[in-house]
């Protein structure tokens, strides 16, 4: 049992976790951070003291709330002889909020109340809780639910955040609207709701697309309705803070479905049985004959394509997506006098940094920025390029790649989650080892002066993506697992 904690880290989630333990029996000895200009401030009411108050505190667990493994790792290394010498434990972030939720006898009471109307047809249940916008995860699910009410599962909802959305006709009537709080994670206020929500539709199945309040609520109803309710998890990313998150609320999920065969490989390499995790392959949209044509005189710049979140970086880190190797690798672009254009479809943090850099080195007649591009102008702004580039760390399975292949384009990408599935390196495309930017340069140029592999490639890529773009069998597979009896 916890009955003292230390919380290390005076950022987001150490105010979340305030909020939560305010409904546990687990007293907060001290909010200890390593920047000294956050020292005397006050986080929910605790001063932020410096770490050597941890040399005073005995028989207590830490919690340290940073998302960074680097920085989680050098706080561990550093205070390794204090957490031994005053028996100190460590417990997770989500392991402790699990806790904490398992323990409130308040919220089970709450559950135990409602009665289930067994004799109701089950209901499914697609978790869309940061709201019905135009992301990667959002649109499969609005395009999954209307595939399954196409087919007469009239039972088939979308958990949504009660925002102002342009709902597609045939999911009206099919959302359900929850005051979810998205300034802090994990809030009683927010499971609450959820819970309630849920219970309305027993017996359900929820599929959730991360480790979030929607999975939360639906295990505490799972704890004390085992028989009514099954929870799926869809892992739609590969990096390790992600598979953390759902090792430390394995308990949650009775199916996990990861969208590409590297993360189920890597999820039953974490433990998990093979049995209870599938892959899948989101669908989208593909035309089955490429019409296109590409930029085969060399006098032309040949045209790259990238299309996705910008994330920002700093000198001392950066994040998923590397603009920052992107950039560099235009600098060896430019420096090696590769005649090029390039569009950036999309937004984020990262632009203004891009754009910046882009006028400083005179780019601007080289490099477009777009903003965000509407989905149904995808396919065409993949058909207009030859290339298109990715060189993020990590991915689950990009469907900007996949969608790029679907139209032609010829990827030059890091090897990330699921590109093996798609891509034989040389054939249709090329794989580099993740952070090298050179390699992706030096494929690049090479394409820039073989322009008559372009169209050959392209019709690969084309080739090899077209059948697992169709919704059809996806819609088979889902079905196959929701409704096993029918």
């Amino acid at each position: 049992m916890i009955h003292k904690l230390i919380l290390y880290g005076a950022g987001k989630r150490c105010r979340t976790l305030c909020k939560i333990l305010k409904w546990s029996d687990i007293f907060i000895e001290a909010v200890i951070d390593s920047d000294k200009q956050k020292w005397g401030q006050e986080v929910d009411g605790r001063l932020i003291q410096p770490p050597k108050e941890m040399e005073i505190l005995e028989n207590v667990y830490i919690c340290i709330t940073m998302m960074d493994d680097k920085a989680i790792e050098q706080i561990r290394r550093q205070y390794k002889g204090v957490f031994i010498k005053n028996s100190i434990k460590e417990i997770g972030y989500y392991e402790l909020i699990l806790k904490v939720y398992k323990q409130n006898s308040n919220i089970r009471g709450f559950i135990k109340e409602y009665t289930i109307d067994t004799q109701k047809e089950e209901a499914v249940l697609f978790d869309c809780y940061q709201g019905l916008v135009l992301g990667g995860v959002e649109s499969w699910t609005a395009d999954i639910c209307k595939a399954l009410l196409s087919r007469g599962r009239n039972s088939t909802y979308i958990i949504s955040d009660g925002g102002t959305y342009d709902v597609e006709e045939e999911l009206l009537g099919h959302i359900i609207d929850v005051d979810i709080d998205h300034d802090m994670n994990f809030l009683p206020s927010s499971i609450l709701e959820l819970i309630e929500a849920i219970l309305l539709k027993l017996p359900c199945k929820v599929v959730t697309c991360s480790t979030d309040e929607v999975m939360l609520a639906a295990y505490m109803i799972k704890c004390v309705y085992p028989d009514q309710i099954t929870v799926i998890s869809v892992i739609h990313n590969s990096c390790k803070m992600v598979y953390d998150a759902y090792r430390a609320f394995r308990e949650c999920t009775d199916i996990y479905i990861g969208v590409s065969q590297d993360i189920r490989n890597d999820m039953i390499q974490d433990g998990v049985a093979p049995e209870r995790i599938y892959s899948m392959t989101c669908p989208f949209s593909c035309e089955e004959k490429l019409i296109r044509g590409y930029t085969e005189d060399h006098e032309q710049p040949i045209h790259i394509g990238y299309a996705g979140r910008m994330d920002s970086w700093s000198g001392s880190g950066h994040s998923q997506k590397r603009m920052d190797l992107l950039l560099k690798c235009i600098g060896i672009l430019e420096q090696r006098k590769v005649d090029f254009m390039m569009e950036l479809a999309g937004d984020g943090p990262g632009k203004p940094q891009m754009e910046k850099y882009v006028r400083e080195h005179n780019l601007s007649e080289r490099v477009r920025f777009l903003g965000r591009v509407k989905r149904t102008e995808i396919p065409s702004f993949w058909r207009r390029q030859d290339l298109c580039i990715n060189l993020a760390d990590y991915e689950g399975r990009s469907i900007s790649i996949i969608e790029a292949m679907g139209n032609g384009a010829v990827p030059v990408v890091t090897e990330t989650s699921g590109t093996k599935e798609d891509i034989a390196d040389g054939v249709n495309g090329y794989r580099i080892p993740v952070g090298d930017y050179a390699a992706a340069a030096g494929r690049i140029e090479y394409l820039a002066g073989h322009r008559d592999y372009l169209h050959t490639m392209g019709e690969a890529a084309h080739a090899a993506v077209y059948p697992k773009s169709l919704m059809e069998p996806h819609t088979d597979f889902w079905e196959k697992l929701l409704f096993p009896s029918n």
